[in-house]
C-alpha cells in the first residue's frame, strides 16, 4: 500500500492558508496581551519581584534596655556578641551543612537538626541561629572561609552582660531564645522565632519596656549573592531603662553574709514599699543562658535538689513557725478573747483535747502575759489562746495580714501559700476539721504554709500599725535619661485597731531588747522589734529525733521577721534559713 500523492485544489489551498492566518493572528494577539499584561497591568508586581531578586531586608536586633539600681548603678547592660547563623538558600546539601555545623560548634547533629526543623515554615533566606556568644577566634576562622561555607553567616548581635554576675540573679532573671510555644502568644507583638526574650525576673516582668525596637538594613546583591551596596538602613532603638528600688551594695553585703546558707532574705523601705534587697540562695549566673545551652548542664541545673532557679522569696512555701504568733495575738485581741492582763502559767506542757502539747522550753516559762509570751515565744500561752479561737477566725485574720495570698509584687511566678479552713479541708480531704488541728496552727505549724514575701508584707503592716505597703521593685522607667513612668507608693489599710498593734509591738520590742528569743539581734541605737520562728521539719515525737536532727536535712527551718526603729520605722526585714536550726542563734544574728 502507499499514500496517493495528489495535487491540492486551489479552494483547498485557500482554506488551509486562511486557517493558518487565523491561528497566527490568535497567537500574536495572545502574545501581545501577555506582553501588555506584564508590561502595563502587572508592571509594579513584576518590578517588585525583580527588586527582591537583587535586594534583601536584613533585620537588625535591638539592644535591650538597661537595668539599674536605685543609684543608677548598672545591673545589666549590653555587649557585642558574635552569632552563627545558617541560611538554607545557600545550602547545596542540608545534611552536609548540618555536619559542618556540628564540626564548627561541637553540638550534636540531632540537636542542630531540631533547630533547623523549627524554621521549616520560614523562607529559606531566613537566618537560623545556631550558636550565640561565638569565640572571636572561631568567628575569624569562619569569616576567612566564607567562600567555602556560603550557607554560614557570622553576625554581630547585642547580648546581655550582668556586671554583678550571680548577685541579685533572682531579681534580674535571665534571657533566652523564644520557644515555638511562646511565639504563639507573642507573634502579634512582632516577635519571630529565634528572638531573645526575658524568661524570668525583671527581664521577663518588664520585657515590653526592655525589648527595644528592631531596625532593618536593605542591601543590594549581585548575581552571586554577594552584597553590592546598602540601599537603606533603619537604626534599631535600644529599649527603655528600668530603674529598680534595689540598693546593689546592700544586696552584695547581704549575699556575702548569707553565702554559707540556703534560704532567703528580703528588706523593704517602709516609706515606699520598695524592696531594697532580695536574696535567694543558692543562686545562678544569668549569663549562663545567653549562649547555646548544653543539655547536660541544663539538666544538672534543673535537677539540683537545692533548686538554684527557684526564687525562694516568692516561690518557697514553708510553715511560718512562731512568727505566726503575731497574727494569733492580733486575732485574739480583736476578738476580745485576751488583753494585756490575761495571764497563763507555762509548766512546759499542757493537755488539750486529751492530747499533750509541749512548749519548746521543757521546764516551762512560768507565769506569762501576752508581752512576755511573745518575748519568750511561749507555746503553752498560745495553745490556750488557740483553744478559744475558731480556725476560720484565725484564717480570716491571717489573710487580712497578707498571708496565704500572693502579694502581687512585680516579679513573675509568685506562689500562693495555704491558710487552712474548715471548708478547705472538707473540699480537699472530704473530712471535717478537728479542734486539735487548730492548736498546731496557732504556733505556725500544721497545714499552714506561707512564702517569705508574705511574711515581709505582714511584718511591714505591723510596723506601720495597720498600713500595708504594696511591695515592689520598680522605681522608674526611663528613656534617654528622662523618667517616663515613676512608681507611686501604695498602701492598704488593715481593719485592726492601732491600739492592738501597739500591744503586739511592745512584745516584739522585748523579743530583741530584753531577754527574748532574738536578743542576739540587738544593736544599740537601732531599737529593733522582731519575732523569731523555729519550724520543725520532723516531729519531736519521733523516737529517733535526737539523732536525726543532727543531720542537716532534718534541722528545723529558722525565721526572723523584724523592723526598725520602733517609732517611725524605716525598714522591715525577713530572714529565712533552710535547715538553719535555732532561729535565735541563726536567723536573728544574720539580720
Amino acid at each position: 500500500m502507499y499514500i496517493e500523492r495528489r495535487k491540492l485544489l486551489k479552494p483547498e489551498i485557500k482554506r488551509i492558508a486562511s486557517t493558518t492566518n487565523i491561528l497566527l493572528i490568535f497567537i500574536f494577539v495572545f502574545l501581545l496581551f501577555a506582553f501588555w499584561n506584564i508590561q502595563v497591568l502587572r508592571n509594579r508586581h513584576f518590578n517588585l519581584l525583580a527588586d527582591r531578586n537583587i535586594t534583601k531586608d536584613i533585620e537588625l536586633k535591638a539592644p535591650r534596655g538597661l537595668i539599674l539600681d536605685r543609684y543608677h548603678k548598672r545591673l545589666s547592660e549590653n555587649k557585642l556578641n558574635f552569632s552563627l547563623f545558617l541560611i538554607r538558600e545557600y545550602t547545596r546539601d542540608i545534611n552536609e551543612s548540618i555536619h559542618q555545623a556540628h564540626l564548627i560548634t561541637g553540638q550534636e547533629e540531632e540537636e542542630i537538626k531540631k533547630k533547623v526543623a523549627k524554621f521549616k515554615h520560614y523562607p529559606k533566606s531566613y537566618k537560623i541561629p545556631l550558636e550565640r556568644d561565638l569565640p572571636l577566634k572561631r568567628a575569624i576562622y569562619l569569616e576567612s572561609r566564607s567562600d567555602e561555607l556560603p550557607e554560614f553567616e557570622i553576625d554581630i548581635e547585642p547580648a546581655r552582660h550582668y556586671p554583678y554576675k550571680e548577685i541579685a540573679s533572682h531579681i534580674m532573671g535571665y534571657i533566652s531564645e523564644l520557644t515555638a510555644n511562646e511565639l504563639k502568644k507573642k507573634k502579634e507583638k512582632g516577635y519571630k522565632l529565634g528572638d531573645i526574650v526575658g524568661k524570668s525576673g525583671i527581664e521577663k516582668q518588664y520585657e515590653k519596656y526592655l525589648r527595644g525596637t528592631k531596625g532593618v538594613r536593605t542591601i543590594a546583591k549581585d548575581n552571586l549573592g554577594r552584597i553590592r551596596e546598602v540601599l537603606n538602613e533603619v537604626t534599631p532603638l535600644i529599649g527603655r531603662s528600668i530603674v529598680l528600688t534595689i540598693d546593689i551594695e546592700l544586696q552584695r553585703f547581704i549575699e556575702d553574709q548569707f553565702k554559707e546558707y540556703m534560704g532567703t532574705v528580703g528588706v523593704v523601705n517602709l516609706e515606699t514599699g520598695g524592696i531594697l534587697a532580695l536574696v535567694s540562695k543558692p543562686n545562678f549566673n544569668p549569663e549562663f543562658f545567653s549562649g547555646v545551652l548544653d543539655p547536660d548542664e541544663w539538666r544538672t541545673l534543673i535537677d539540683d535538689p537545692n533548686k538554684p532557679l527557684q526564687n525562694k522569696f516568692l516561690q518557697g512555701r514553708y510553715s511560718p513557725g512562731s512568727v505566726f504568733k503575731i497574727v494569733v495575738a492580733l486575732a485574739a485581741l480583736e476578738e476580745k478573747l485576751i488583753d494585756t492582763s490575761t495571764q497563763s502559767t507555762c509548766y512546759g506542757a499542757v493537755k488539750i483535747y486529751d492530747r499533750t502539747f509541749r512548749c519548746w522550753q521543757a521546764g516551762g516559762h512560768g507565769s506569762v502575759r501576752l508581752d512576755s509570751a511573745l518575748e519568750h515565744s511561749c507555746n503553752v500561752y498560745f495553745y490556750r489562746v488557740g483553744k478559744k479561737l475558731d480556725i476560720d477566725v484565725i484564717a480570716r485574720y491571717a489573710r487580712i495580714m497578707g498571708l496565704g495570698d500572693m502579694t502581687h509584687i512585680d516579679l513573675p511566678n509568685e506562689k500562693n501559700g495555704l491558710v487552712p479552713t474548715k471548708e478547705w479541708k472538707q473540699k480537699n480531704y472530704n473530712v471535717q476539721w478537728y479542734p486539735g488541728e487548730t492548736i498546731s496552727v496557732v504556733i505556725g505549724g500544721g497545714m499552714l504554709n506561707v512564702t517569705p514575701i508574705q511574711v515581709l508584707s505582714m511584718i511591714s503592716a505591723v510596723a506601720l500599725r495597720g498600713q500595708m505597703p504594696q511591695l515592689h521593685l520598680l522605681k522608674a522607667v526611663e528613656e534617654d535619661g528622662k523618667v517616663v513612668t515613676a512608681y507611686k507608693p501604695q498602701f492598704k489599710s488593715i481593719p485592726i485597731s492601732k491600739e492592738h498593734f501597739e500591744i503586739v509591738i511592745d512584745g516584739l520590742h522585748k523579743v530583741v531588747n530584753r531577754e527574748g528569743t532574738a536578743r542576739s539581734a540587738k544593736i544599740p541605737g537601732l531599737d529593733i522589734c522582731g519575732k523569731t520562728g523555729t519550724q520543725q521539719v520532723i516531729s519531736k515525737e519521733n523516737p529517733n529525733y535526737i539523732n536525726l536532727v543532727k543531720q542537716k536535712r532534718f534541722k528545723p527551718h529558722a525565721w526572723f521577721a523584724s523592723f526598725a526603729p520602733r517609732e517611725n520605722p524605716k525598714i522591715a526585714m525577713v530572714v529565712f534559713v533552710e535547715h538553719g536550726g535555732d532561729a535565735g542563734a541563726i536567723a536573728a544574728p544574720l539580720s
